[in-house]
């Protein structure tokens, strides 16, 4: 049975726009990603494609966390296998959380994907557009219930660029306007309890 691909006359409402989304590399904090349960620190040369591979360590599943320098709204995220027999057939996504191990599993997730072997990257999984905006990190728990271990060579993501800071503003409340002086002798208190 062939994976339906969602595109733009698939029909389907909930992934909608997905052909306006730009890669979204240049976004993402390279220096900052990571991986859980990885037998060796390639995580942040298969953000691009390259001939590198992630392949996970003591079972079949692994954890990507991937930040970003301002927010994003994600369109696409494709995972490539490396060959058939190491690749992985679930993935489930998380958005914003921070302090991340394995029991984040338990939670639950904000979409669940069946993967296909996706060997050359043709097959990238489109989200639910209005489950992935506002995002400043993303986590990808990727997992296989047939192969041991799983080896990754590329993961992908398409997505739009919001240009909003992740910073916090600094915001200075006044509660007597500059411009205005205030007389102490004229203020009336009024008691709140």
């Amino acid at each position: 049975m062939q994976q339906h691909q969602h595109g733009p006359n698939c029909g389907c409402a909930e992934y909608m726009f997905n052909e306006d989304a730009d890669d979204l590399y240049g976004q993402i904090e390279i220096d900052k990603v990571d991986c859980l349960n990885e037998t060796a620190q390639n995580i942040k040369l298969i953000i691009r494609p390259e001939n590198h591979f992630v392949q996970s360590d003591l079972d079949s599943e692994i954890i990507v966390i991937i930040p970003f320098n301002e927010t994003v709204r994600i369109r696409q995220i494709n995972v490539v296998s490396l060959n058939e027999e190491s690749a992985p057939n679930l993935m489930k996504a998380y958005i914003n959380i921070s302090n991340v191990d394995f029991g984040l599993i338990e939670t639950p997730c904000v979409e669940q994907f069946v993967l296909s072997p996706n060997l050359d990257g043709q097959f990238g999984n489109a989200v639910k557009v209005s489950k992935f905006e506002n995002v400043n990190n993303l986590i990808l728990y990727i997992k296989s219930t047939v192969n041991d271990p799983i080896r990754i060579s590329y993961i992908g993501l398409k997505g739009i660029r919001t240009f909003q800071s992740k910073q916090l503003a600094n915001t200075i409340y006044e509660l007597n306007p500059l411009a205005k002086q205030v007389d102490p002798d004229k203020v009336v208190f009024d008691s709140l309890c």
